[in-house]
């Protein structure tokens, strides 16, 4: 939401300061400028990514202008599961939770907390943790070290469509240069005519300077950025279930297992240790 609501207030800034100097809103409008600018910078990004990359463009701008949706009752639910989990292991041991890892999507225990239960690599990476302690080949280094190279794989994997996206915002400009220079080529084919018409003609080719800047520091690259954003947030919960998983892999009680994971809930909107007493409560119930 704040993504839209800033991509909406440039333009209504850029425009705004522009018609406050008397200017015609109008002559901003250069078909031809924006399909130069936009075709190329579309078209290098297709030549330089892969098509899963560029076939998901549309479904991350989508996914990134919803955000994340990464928030406290987002965490909340996430500690509440793993203590649900966490005190059904200790009480009846993992095969406690062998008929909840059979079927997670239809699993009671897991849809209880439907945030965290329709998050789906989430949930395939708690899930396959889980699944080593039923195995029972299983111990807290080997745990943490599955899990830091299954985070790595993952950030780098979500970190690809922010990085395509960056790199096109930092092409854009030049783009729009190519724009002004075919715009002067046209333009001297019109020193003949009188100053209005060569005025309008370099106008034209200025505009495609001004959109390839404006489209890569007011468009591509904010949406990049809050793409990366959407990753940090997103990582965030793969080091909640982490540090929880290898906590209690380790000896570690569940409530213990569970203070480790929500130390690593950012601030901003990480339960205290009273709502963590009262999750836990409300697990065992």
């Amino acid at each position: 939401m704040f993504l839209l609501i800033g991509l909406i207030m440039t333009i209504a800034s850029v425009l705004g300061g522009y018609m406050m100097h008397g200017g015609n809103v109008g002559v901003l409008w250069q078909p031809s400028e924006l399909i130069i600018i936009g075709g190329a910078g579309l078209f290098s990004f297709v030549a330089s990514n892969s098509p899963s990359t560029v076939k998901g463009l549309i479904p991350a701008l989508i996914a990134t202008l919803k955000g994340s949706g990464v928030n406290k009752e987002f965490y909340t639910q996430l500690l509440g599961m793993m203590a649900n989990v966490f005190d059904v292991m200790r009480r009846e041991g993992v095969l406690g939770i062998e008929a909840d890892l059979s079927n997670p999507h239809e699993s009671a225990r897991f849809n209880k907390y439907p945030k965290v239960a329709h998050h789906h690599h989430l949930m395939e990476t708690f899930t396959g943790a889980l699944r080593l302690f039923v195995d029972g080949v299983v111990n807290a280094f080997d745990l943490e070290r599955l899990l830091d190279t299954e985070l790595e794989t993952h950030h780098e994997e979500a970190g690809i469509m922010p990085s395509a996206v960056k790199v096109l915002a930092d092409g854009l400009p030049a783009f729009g240069i190519v724009a002004a220079v075919l715009g002067v080529i046209l333009t001297m084919q019109y020193l003949d005519q009188p100053p209005t018409v060569i005025g309008q003609k370099v106008a034209a080719a200025l505009v495609g300077t001004m959109l390839g800047i404006y489209l890569s520091y007011g468009f591509a690259g904010p949406i990049g950025t809050a793409m990366e954003n959407t990753v940090k947030e997103e990582s965030g919960l793969y080091k909640c279930v982490q540090a929880g998983l290898v906590s209690f892999a380790g000896g570690a009680p569940p409530q213990v297992a569970l203070e480790f994971a929500r130390k690593t809930i950012p601030s901003a909107i990480r339960p205290s240790a009273e709502e963590l007493e009262e999750i836990i409560k409300q697990a065992k119930g």
